[in-house]
């Protein structure tokens, strides 16, 4: 189940103050995938990021996965 919540920031397409914030997480195994989306809910515009485990780039240990890198809020598993 999706963790969406209105956040307060400003679109930054179309300048409106109605946006959700998304977070997602997906654990199977050994993989794990965390995914943020701020959406603005007049025109539709969005941002998006996702954190696989699998990613060699990324580091789960020192990585803060769980915080949308957008608004900075803290994500409900």
């Amino acid at each position: 189940m999706a963790d969406i919540q209105k956040v307060e920031a400003c679109c930054k397409k179309c300048d409106s103050a109605s946006l959700t914030c998304k977070y997602n997480v997906f654990e199977q195994a050994d993989l794990e995938i965390h995914s943020w989306e701020h959406k603005c809910i007049d025109c539709g515009y969005r941002l998006t990021t996702a954190y696989r485990s699998d990613d060699e780039d990324i580091d789960f240990t020192t990585e803060v996965v769980d915080q949308c890198p957008y608004c900075g809020r803290q994500g409900n598993k």
